[in-house]
């Protein structure tokens, strides 16, 4: 089982068992179980989003940019986190790695090949097959570290 699916099967478990004691807690009271029920519906949800949320406490361990020169290079030290994070999350991945790897090959493309646009054809035959992919497909897993460092050299 993977991490991303183990971490969501707990917060579910976690969810459903807290909905459930809540709704008990409300029959005890006297609530009918039809309003047990009801009630006890949108506490296990919010069980199930604040299980989910990243933790305030999570200890991230990049170092600090020596100086931020361009926007380039702030987006590459906010990397090391992110990949750590995308490397058990999927949703993750898409959501918060893609779109900086993306942004920051965009800003290569324009700055060496003058290539505008990543789904410019250009863009492919430049980066390659497997980095456009990677770049581009919202269904593309995370590489292990030696692949990605190698498709990340030829950016």
């Amino acid at each position: 089982m993977s991490p991303l699916i183990g971490s969501m099967a707990r917060a579910v478990v976690l969810a459903v068992v807290i909905a459930a004691v809540t709704a008990f807690v409300l029959v005890r009271v006297g609530a009918p179980w039809l309003w047990a029920a009801l009630i006890a519906l949108p506490v296990g949800a919010l069980a199930l989003l604040v299980s989910r949320l990243p933790r305030a406490t999570d200890i991230v361990w990049a170092p600090r940019p020596a100086n931020i020169a361009t926007a380039t290079s702030s987006q590459a030290s906010a990397l090391a986190g992110r990949l750590a994070e995308a490397a058990v999350d999927q949703d993750r991945f898409v959501g918060r790695v893609q779109p900086r790897l993306r942004r920051l090959a965009e800003a290569r493309l324009r700055q060496v090949h003058g290539v505008y646009d990543i789904h410019d054809p250009r863009a492919r035959e430049l980066l390659g097959a497997d980095l456009h992919r990677l770049l581009t497909d919202p269904k593309a897993p995370l590489p292990e570290p030696s692949k990605l460092a190698d498709l990340l050299e030829n950016l």
